[in-house]
Formats: C-alpha cells, sequence, structure tokens
C-alpha cells in the first residue's frame, strides 16, 4: 500500500477541496492502492501570528519518510520560516515531490497555466476591444502565482509597444477590498487619464473594483472594462456578468496522481505541467456572454444553501452548548455526532498530548511549580500522545490511557483509495494535538470542518483553563495553611485540619494519638555554625516525620524547631516503628551531609481520652512536657 502526503493551507478558514477530490478521482478510477494523508493548515488569514505558528505546526507532525510520495500546496503560507522547513524536510526524503501553484526548488510542478491565460486575456483586450492603456489590481506582490500573471501582461506590453509603469500596478490580496482600495489608490494617482480595462488577478477583486467604480459614477463596460480571473459563481451573476479565465481546479490533484503513478514506474517526466484555462467572455469587457446563464437554477440553489447554513448553524450552537457543559475531553468528543448530523465519515479520532490532563491527575498533593512546569509544544509534537476519543467504521474504539508513538500503524489502512485528514488543534501558539477524519469527503466539499473543529478547540480551552484555575486555586489555599520552609502545615492548617480532625473523633469518642517532637541543640547549632546549618536540620527533621506519619496524619510546625503530629490510633509497635524509622532517617541523613554532630530530636507521645472535657490543646502541652522530660534526661546523659 502506498502512501501520498498532501501539506496544503487552505484559503483562509476555508478548505481547498479541489486538491484531494482530484487526487481521489485518479485513485479510484485506476483502483490502485494508495491512501491519501492531507496535513492542513488554516493559518494564512489570522493577524495573530502565534494563532498561525500554532496551525501551521501540523505540517511537523508526519515524518515524510513514510510516504512514497508527497504533495505541497505552499503558495498561501505567509512565513517564510515554514516554507523553508517543509521544503527542506520533503527534499531530504529523496522522494517525489509535487509542488502545486508554486515552484519550489528542484520539485515537479502543476498548477493552471497562469502565463498563458493573462496572455490571452490582455490580447483580446487589446486586439478586440483596441485597449492601450491598463491598470492591474493584483494579489500578493510575493505570491508565485501572482508574479506569473504580472509578468505575462508586461511581456505582451513590451513585445507590442505599450507603454506602462510599474505604479499602475497595484498589488495586496485576493480579497474584495483590495478591488476596491485598488481602485481608489490607483485614480487618485493617475485622476487624469482613466484607464481603458482594468485587469484584476482574481473575480473578488473585480467585483471590488466595480462597486467602488459604481459608487463614484463610473459605469463598467462603458467607461472601461474590467476582467477577472477563476469563473467563480460570482463572475457569472454580478453585473455586469465579469470576463473571467476558466479553469478546472480538481485538474491539478488529478494531473498530480497522475504523475506520481508514472514515476513509481520509473517512467523520465518532466518537471513543469500545467492545466488547462479558458478565456470567458462577457459583458464587463463589452463582449455578449456565450455561456448560458440559469438564474432560476441559482436562485434556488442560494435558497437551499440559506438553509443548509441556518441549520449548521443551528448545530454548532447546540454543540457548543453542551460542550460548555462537559466536563472531560472524552465527553466533548461524545457530543459532536449527536449534534452536527452532518458529520458523516468512516472514522474520527482525537490526538492529544497527554499534558492536557495535567490538572486532573493530581492525588490532593498540590504543587505550585508544577503550574509554571505545565506547558505544551510550541514546535512539533510529543513522542508519545494519547489517543482520547476513536471511532471508526460504526464502532467505538476508545481504549482508557491507549498512547501512540507516531501516526502508523494506527491511520493505516488495508484498501486503497482512503483518505486522512489532519488538522490541528492548538491554544494559539501551544499545540494541545491534532483531529483526524477518515473519507470525509462531505465535510471537506461543504466546508463544515473549520467551524467544528473551532467550536471543539474553544471549549477544550475553556475547560483546561477551568481545571487551572481550580488547581490555582488548591495551591492558594495550601499556600495559607502550609509552612513554606518544610512543606507541614502551619498554624492556620492546625486551626482548619487538625482541631476538624480531633473535634470529629470526639464525636465519635475514638481517640487519637498526639506526638510532639522538639530538635535537639539548635540554639548550639545556629550559634557555632550559622543559621544555614539549622534551617538545613528544621528541612531534614520536617522531611523525616512527614515520609514517616501516616496518611491520614495531620503534620504541623508550631514553631523554629517544633513539631506536632495529630493522627488515628496505631497499635504500640506499630507506634514504636514509626518513630525508629524517623529517627533513622535523620540519622542517615545527617551522616551523609557529615553533620558537625548527631542530629537528633526529642519525642513525646500522649492518646486522648475522648470521654473527658479535655481539648486538642491540652494534650499537646501534655505531649509537649512528656517530650521535655525525654530532653531533660539526653542533656544530662551528655
Amino acid at each position: 500500500m502506498k502512501k501520498i502526503a498532501l501539506i496544503m493551507e487552505g484559503w483562509k478558514h476555508f478548505f481547498t477541496f479541489a486538491w484531494p477530490a482530484g487526487i481521489l478521482q485518479r485513485i479510484q478510477e485506476t483502483n490502485e492502492e494508495v491512501n491519501l494523508y492531507i496535513f492542513n493548515s488554516s493559518g494564512s488569514w489570522n493577524p495573530d501570528k502565534d494563532y498561525n505558528m500554532g496551525e501551521y505546526n501540523i505540517f511537523r507532525l508526519p515524518d515524510l519518510n513514510d510516504f512514497d510520495g508527497i504533495i505541497l500546496d505552499l503558495n498561501n503560507v505567509r512565513y517564510k520560516e515554514i516554507r523553508d522547513y517543509v521544503v527542506k524536510a520533503a527534499k531530504a526524503t529523496g522522494k517525489p515531490v509535487i509542488s502545486i501553484a508554486s515552484e519550489l526548488e528542484d520539485f515537479y510542478y502543476v498548477g493552471i497555466d497562469n502565463y498563458g491565460a493573462m496572455r490571452n486575456m490582455i490580447a483580446h483586450l487589446h486586439q478586440v476591444h483596441g485597449c492601450e492603456n491598463f491598470w492591474f489590481i493584483m494579489g500578493s506582490e510575493d505570491n508565485y502565482e501572482n508574479q506569473v500573471r504580472a509578468q505575462a501582461m508586461k511581456d505582451y506590453m513590451d513585445e507590442h509597444g505599450i507603454y506602462y509603469t510599474n505604479d499602475e500596478f497595484y498589488y495586496e490580496s485576493y480579497e474584495y477590498h483590495c478591488g476596491y482600495r485598488g481602485f481608489l489608490n490607483l485614480r487618485a494617482l493617475h485622476y487624469k487619464q482613466m484607464p481603458e480595462a482594468i485587469i484584476c488577478a482574481n473575480d473578488n477583486i473585480a467585483v471590488g473594483v466595480c462597486e467602488a467604480a459604481a459608487k463614484l459614477g463610473y459605469r463598467v463596460p462603458e467607461d472601461f472594462c474590467v476582467t477577472g480571473f477563476d469563473n467563480f459563481d460570482k463572475a457569472a451573476y454580478y453585473k455586469p456578468q465579469l470576463t473571467t479565465i476558466g479553469h478546472v481546479r480538481e485538474e491539478v490533484g488529478y494531473k498530480c496522481m497522475e504523475l506520481l503513478l508514472d514515476i513509481w514506474k520509473g517512467k523520465e517526466i518532466e518537471r513543469f505541467h500545467y492545466t488547462d484555462t479558458a478565456c470567458v467572455f462577457r459583458k464587463s469587457c463589452g463582449c455578449i456572454a456565450e455561456d448560458k446563464i440559469d438564474q432560476e437554477q441559482h436562485a434556488k440553489d442560494q435558497v437551499v444553501y440559506g438553509i443548509e447554513t441556518a441549520d449548521f448553524d443551528e448545530q454548532i450552537l447546540s454543540l457548543e452548548y453542551e460542550l460548555m457543559r462537559c466536563r472531560t475531553v472524552k465527553e466533548m468528543t461524545d457530543w459532536i455526532p449527536k449534534c452536527v448530523t452532518s458529520v458523516n465519515c468512516d472514522a474520527m479520532y482525537l490526538v492529544l498530548d497527554e499534558h492536557i490532563n495535567d490538572f486532573r491527575k493530581n492525588d490532593g498533593d498540590y504543587d505550585r511549580d508544577f503550574l509554571e512546569d505545565e506547558d505544551f509544544h510550541i514546535t512539533g509534537y510529543p513522542a508519545k500522545m494519547l489517543v482520547e476519543f476513536a471511532y471508526a467504521d460504526g464502532a467505538n474504539l476508545t481504549k482508557e490511557g491507549h498512547t501512540i508513538d507516531g501516526l502508523f500503524p494506527l491511520f493505516e489502512h488495508e484498501e486503497g483509495g482512503k483518505d486522512f485528514l489532519f488538522m490541528p488543534l492548538h491554544f494559539r501558539n501551544r499545540t494541545v494535538g491534532y483531529f483526524v477524519i477518515r473519507n470525509g469527503i462531505y465535510l471537506m466539499a461543504k466546508q463544515y470542518l473549520y467551524k467544528i473543529l473551532n467550536t471543539l478547540t474553544s471549549a477544550m480551552e475553556n475547560l483546561h483553563k477551568k481545571e487551572k484555575l481550580e488547581y490555582m486555586n488548591h495551591v492558594l489555599a495550601e499556600l495559607n495553611i502550609k509552612d513554606f520552609m518544610t512543606g507541614m502545615y502551619n498554624r492556620f492548617g492546625y486551626q482548619k485540619l487538625a482541631q476538624r480532625l480531633f473535634d470529629e473523633k470526639k464525636v465519635l469518642k475514638e481517640n487519637l494519638q498526639i506526638l510532639f517532637f522538639d530538635m535537639d541543640r539548635l540554639k548550639n547549632l545556629n550559634d557555632n555554625y550559622g543559621h544555614e546549618y539549622g534551617d538545613f536540620a528544621i528541612k531534614t527533621i520536617a522531611a523525616a516525620i512527614l515520609k514517616n506519619c501516616p496518611p491520614n496524619a495531620v503534620p504541623v510546625r508550631t514553631g523554629g524547631d517544633e513539631f506536632l503530629v495529630v493522627q488515628e490510633m496505631l497499635s504500640q509497635q506499630q507506634l514504636e516503628e514509626m518513630l525508629e524509622n524517623i529517627r533513622e532517617e535523620i540519622r542517615i541523613k545527617s551522616e551523609k551531609i557529615y553533620f558537625p554532630f548527631p542530629l537528633t530530636v526529642s519525642i513525646g507521645c500522649v492518646v486522648t481520652d475522648m470521654s473527658t472535657k479535655k481539648q486538642l490543646d491540652d494534650y499537646i502541652r501534655e505531649a509537649d512536657e512528656v517530650m521535655y522530660e525525654e530532653k531533660i534526661k539526653k542533656k544530662m546523659a551528655r
């Protein structure tokens, strides 16, 4: 089974469906044992670079060495570092690489014939309509296709002696606003001489030009011709109907697959390959449209589209509401097919960085340093990731704790003609995982994916923030009741926990053990060796007590070198073992660091009698007295 990686950038947040559609069509026609893996980003539209980088990180997910062929569509990627990374990674594999719509290094090229198309358009305006004075409103100046289109027109004018200057070219984007602003800017610059024709890089720009011109009282084509490119519906149904350049975009994907099949068979092929284009002449250049426009069918399609869109928006609102109520990411994935009925695909997977569960995986021990350590990948993905949700062929395949290392074998399929679409999940530039669908053609064609994924990501981020906030609140609460130096409870902790435990046991008539610890010779240590030794001794004793006291005990630092433990009853043997372990732990640690004299503690222990009226403070004083008796004996012995 051969595998193809298609790395592509959507147009804004729209999925460029034509490429995979054409590739799959060619695979299915020939019944080839080939599967398509699509890694799709939508990082070209957001002004937040951190967000865009989170999108582009999906390009770092696959190991391209795992694939037999690679197809790249990087024409809309704005960041050079991203393009350079993908090109370098693809080139390093030694596998055949095809670039769509952009000439990259030594890769094969497949795209529409931009040069020939634009030469034909300007030739028509010049030879049929006698135009010799042009304005050009183009897309981004660094866009490869845009550069080729501009060069084609300059070459034609140079060859035919048509005078032009570079300030008659306006570059911005492929959006409607580029046409609107471009017309106003060029008019301000050349107001004394309006053009005979305005050639636009696409239909969006052409519509913007016509709208701006109409607001200033100009008429198309009476005052000047306007042309577009792409022959989308807006060109046919706008008034005036736009002269444009038509092409079948799916043919680009089809040709890519055809080339790979030939390469795998060992055939020698040329580097550059072009799909056909055709000029479509209509009223905006003064021609009579030859293509028939079915206005009634278009109106019907618009009505149906409006109904479908409204229905989908309602499903998204329902999904947002249900996700808001979910307590785990797993619950969220269950709601997607329930709320969005149009999610019909063969399989759906949610793969996450295990950090997503960090603030749910605690055992009651809240560490403030953990808040700073919590992190997601900014570049690349973790080696091991959690399969949070897996649904395939009508069955829920999710397994608790299922992790994967790499994409395969989880995303392999025994039959050819399948496609897997990988989409990034990220909180701005922090990558949290990826979402995968298999054979979700309907979702791709209808452009439903972005809204579904964006809704899920927003809900996941809100849940993660909520869990982190709850964790922070626990940390703050513990900071209030814990001693910073030792990690034991402080006076507030004593009042909140030890006193509560005592009150509960008094009601139940169940006795407790009260242990009072006091370090021996702390003053001597501080006076002769410094407070650093004293602090270390206090930490050593506290650590030994914390390590060896029962889990449900309440250990408290009551003073500089005084410690208290309130705990449920242990047998005499258990108690003696506990105290011996504490002393041994202290002895071993003091020997390891060559303490100036053996580090020891004096201990007093009493048992409460819940049948009396004595309070916790009374028993603590008694334990203190027992401890003091032991300390006096030690002094006398020394």
